[in-house]
């Protein structure tokens, strides 16, 4: 009932919409605001935009999760003994999740068992980045290195690039190297080319991070575009 009504109070081109477009470019001006300085009027918008970003991620956790999970525990303990197997992968996130908010009280706070859930969250978090890392950066860099062409092949330059994809990769591993080099002569040898072809590494690294940097740059820049046609066009209404 609630949907239908919201449906028929918020039709294409209805009272919602302009609202949505008064609110969205009234909490735009608040946020520019901050170009002058840290006003009162910046910290209400940020504190609008995390609070709603919380309330909106709180609902779909407790709609998603916490809803779906109250039947399936009350099922699997009214199907007890033969399915205590899946009353603990149900109960064991519970737990978890009540050491994490018993944080909140001063009484608890140091105890063992709320200490839990952050554990499992920092070591879940931790096992996630380094296999992201691992299997979505590195593997693939390797594996793109190795099948590179580094010989020329017909009338075309591309084997060029291939050396320089070559070098840069294996001059970014150099540039981490931290062995302290022996007293023989191939031993510093090969701590003098390791060491240049390491500052190598750390230039294409710079220019990594350049790139990262400017595409950083761009996104915000266009993002900062599109709220200003916002604000001239669809909520100004003017010619542009």
């Amino acid at each position: 009932m609630m949907d239908a009504l919201f449906d028929s109070v918020c039709s294409p081109g209805g009272l919602c919409d302009v609202l949505g477009v008064w609110i969205a470019a009234l909490l735009t001006v608040l946020v520019f605001t901050y170009l002058i300085r840290d006003t009162f009027l910046f910290r209400l918008a940020s504190s609008l935009l995390v609070g709603t970003a919380i309330g909106y991620a709180s609902a779909v956790v407790v709609r998603t999760i916490l809803f779906p999970l109250v039947p399936r525990l009350l099922d699997d303990i009214l199907n007890l003994p033969s399915s205590w197997f899946p009353l603990l992968v149900d109960v064991i996130p519970i737990l978890l999740g009540i050491s994490i908010l018993i944080r909140l009280t001063p009484t608890f706070r140091t105890t063992t068992f709320s200490n839990l859930g952050l554990a499992y969250l920092f070591g879940i978090g931790a096992a996630l980045t380094i296999g992201g890392a691992l299997a979505g950066n590195l593997v693939p860099q390797l594996t793109a290195t190795m099948r590179i062409a580094i010989l020329p092949q017909g009338a075309g330059l591309d084997w060029l690039n291939g050396w320089v994809i070559l070098i840069g990769t294996i001059g970014s591993f150099l540039a981490f190297r931290f062995i302290q080099p022996g007293n023989r002569p191939w031993q510093r040898a090969y701590d003098a080319v390791t060491r240049g072809w390491g500052t190598i590494g750390r230039a294409f690294i710079m220019i990594a991070f350049g790139a990262i940097l400017a595409s950083l740059i761009l996104a915000r820049v266009s993002a900062l575009v599109g709220q200003l046609y916002f604000l001239l066009h669809d909520w100004l209404h003017l010619p542009i």
